[in-house]
């Protein structure tokens, strides 16, 4: 299992850059290019976060992790797209809100 090979692969899938993950993780990006090259550990408090950010729930992520066929498939990719479609539909909805706040 390469954790940081799956994460990689997670984050591609998204589109985003190590860096807005790690903002979301509240993380330096250099912390979490770290956990990409397999240079620490993942502690689970990460791992939890890591999943809600990928739209799954934390069984879902460590099944990716264990079993790399998982990260592969159409459900994690559709799972993925959700969740991005429903940032890009949070953030118009408060982008609206605040130009009716001007």
């Amino acid at each position: 299992m390469n954790i940081g090979k799956i994460l990689r692969k997670l984050r591609k899938y998204k589109g985003v850059t190590q860096e807005n993950i790690a903002t979301f993780l509240n993380l330096e990006r250099t912390a979490y290019a770290k956990l990409e090259k397999d240079k620490t550990m993942l502690r689970l408090d990460t791992a939890r976060l890591i999943a809600v950010f990928y739209g799954f729930e934390l069984h879902y992520l460590i099944l990716c992790l264990e079993y790399e066929h998982y990260v592969n498939s159409s459900t994690t990719q559709r799972l993925i797209k959700a969740q991005k479609d429903k940032e890009m539909l949070f953030d118009n909805k408060s982008s609206n809100q605040m130009n009716y706040s001007a």
